[in-house]
């Protein structure tokens, strides 16, 4: 008898062990990747289903930077997770840029598929690419549409799993593109949910991105995009947003580059609003067809082991400092980018406000699958920063623009929290704003007394970063956080009050520290002036934690939140005991 009970409780537990191996809560986690086209940040405000189904069950970054602004070197990023001076695609166009620049044989779809995931591709995909070059390497399911038919709005082509075909076709008669490769998107989750691999969709959108045919309300410039004709005119009220920096007056402050362009004449900033409406317009195709996937997911039973990443490849300028329908740009509009993150890990209705690129998103793909990638990645995972919702990383992020693209010579800059700094390559100017001061970046302060040290300091930095790959591209300040008790540093518990100092090098000249405990701040740290006060040299923040202000129990985390002068933030933690 006692054998027989034996046998059954190994048979209950082998059961019960299958179980938990099959548990969907354990199965491998997919991810729908949707990148529009020269989407801006702030035109995410009138996309009511990515804002409810995405960013009301995930997160919104609302600082997300991309580090080169232009199509196709920002995609290599994407399909890399490196900067441009690394997987070396610096403009759209050959010799320097375009598809047959990347190397194809080491990107992520590579990465992903050969861990056993189903990887299918719909939309856009790099500049100059042709159904001539086949199926790239990497994709299980390829719905590409050739560079060269992909921007028009009412009858493409796509090579659709080998064979190009026309389109709109027979079956679906007056098809919109947008609605396509959202049909497309939803027919491969519907198929690849029936197997048995986890499964990874990249739906690259071709809106809001100028196209054709030309619309009877077309402005003579610039070029806009098509929308629906179920939503055409659906803006035509709404007034567009004309920040300071719209058709700024003055600009002497500027490079060569900009400072050189005649102000925008009534003619052209009425077509700058008119193409603005029409790119929301598009977008409202774009909005629906996240619905749809969303519904498809739900349908599958795929919804909740799925993250969805919404994203653009850059953002767009529409008018400000002159710019008639422009990116490349290294001002904000055309560097900040919408980013929402749904699914696994990721905290539900969450405007996260740190800063953040898009050289992170490939990273966080590969964390979520569980798949080690191929090349050096020059980013982080988002989902490490969204499990400490206080975290902060201490890094600039670079912007690139290669060799120079689309008629802006070359430049490299650096963006943080306060600050962007910019060196042109080729004139030899230089950009700096104080966006704390300055969000619209109207009046350049490098040169000015000042800013000086500061300047010097992002100079610096900057020669680190232009040439970095992996860790060196996570570059923090060099900041040292020292705990002592009765006059005796902290290694093992402590039982009198803490005194905390927070010490930064020469390179990183300390603003402020503000220490917490949980969610409390308990105390604010204040600067020492330097020894013989000798400027330049380190400086070092100061402060008093009382024991009576600790009032948690046992282990817990003390930590320092500082800021430096020159724009970035970054958090150091010790984990403390009491003493009984």
């Amino acid at each position: 008898m006692r054998a027989f009970q034996h046998h059954l409780a190994v048979a209950a537990a082998t059961a019960a062990a299958f179980l938990i191996l099959v548990s969907p809560a354990l199965a491998r986690v997919n991810v729908v990747e949707i990148m529009t086209d020269d989407e801006t940040a702030a035109s995410l405000a009138y996309m009511g289903n990515v804002n409810t189904l995405l960013g009301g069950d995930g997160t919104t970054f609302d600082q997300a930077i991309d580090s080169f602004p232009l199509c196709c070197p920002s995609r290599t990023t994407n399909l890399t997770g490196q900067y441009a001076h690394n997987h070396g695609v610096i403009h759209n166009a050959p010799p320097f840029g375009g598809f047959t620049r990347l190397n194809g044989s080491n990107t992520l779809p590579v990465w992903l598929q050969a861990a056993g995931y189903r990887t299918m591709h719909v939309g856009r995909y790099l500049n100059g690419y042709e159904a001539k070059y086949g199926i790239p390497q990497g994709w299980s399911d390829w719905v590409g549409l050739p560079h060269s038919t992909a921007f028009n709005y009412f009858a493409w082509k796509a090579f659709d799993h080998g064979v190009v075909k026309d389109y709109p076709d027979a079956a679906h008669p007056g098809e919109y593109l947008t609605d396509f490769e959202t049909r497309k998107g939803v027919e491969l989750i519907d198929d690849a949910s029936k197997g048995d691999k986890p499964f990874y969709l990249a739906l690259w959108y071709t809106a809001p991105h100028r196209g054709t045919p030309r619309d009877p309300d077309d402005p003579a410039k610039p070029g806009t995009p098509s929308p629906a004709p179920r939503h055409r005119d659906a803006f035509a009220g709404v007034r567009m947003p004309r920040p300071p920096s719209f058709n700024e007056r003055n600009m002497y402050d500027k490079p060569q580059v900009v400072a050189d362009r005649p102000r925008l004449s009534p003619e052209l900033e009425a077509g700058v609003e008119e193409n603005w409406r029409q790119e929301n317009e598009s977008l409202m195709a774009v909005d629906e067809g996240v619905a749809q996937l969303v519904e498809a997911l739900r349908r599958n039973g795929q919804l909740d082991n799925t993250m969805i990443v919404f994203l653009s490849d850059n953002g767009f300028m529409h008018g400000e400092h002159r710019a008639l329908a422009e990116k490349v740009l290294p001002y904000e509009e055309s560097i900040r980018v919408p980013l929402v993150l749904r699914g696994p890990g990721v905290p539900r209705g969450r405007i996260d406000h740190r800063l953040v690129g898009n050289v992170d998103v490939t990273s966080t793909i590969l964390d979520a699958t569980d798949v080690a990638p191929g090349l050096v990645q020059d980013g982080r995972s988002l989902l490490e920063l969204l499990a400490d919702p206080g975290a902060e990383w201490g890094r600039d992020i670079l912007i690139e623009n290669g060799r120079g693209a689309n008629g802006v010579p070359a430049y490299r800059g650096i963006r943080n929290y306060r600050f962007l700094y910019v060196e042109h390559r080729t004139t030899g100017e230089i950009e700096l704003y104080d966006l704390q001061k300055d969000p619209y970046e109207l009046q350049s302060v490098d040169g000015r007394a000042p800013y000086g040290r500061i300047q010097h300091d992002l100079h610096l930095r900057l020669k680190g970063l232009v040439h970095c790959a992996g860790v060196d591209c996570l570059a923090r300040p060099h900041l040292t956080l020292i705990v002592r008790s009765g006059g005796r540093p902290v290694h093992g518990c402590f039982s009198k009050n803490l005194r905390i100092q927070v010490r930064g090098s020469k390179r990183a000249h300390l603003l402020d520290a503000d220490v917490r405990i949980g969610r409390r701040r308990v105390e604010r740290l204040l600067n020492i002036p330097t020894a013989r006060g000798e400027r330049g040299g380190p400086v070092t923040l100061s402060g008093l934690v009382k024991r009576s202000q600790i009032r948690t129990h046992g282990r817990f985390r003390l930590r320092v939140l500082a800021e430096t002068e020159d724009g970035r933030k970054l958090t150091l933690d010790r984990m403390l005991r009491r003493c009984a």
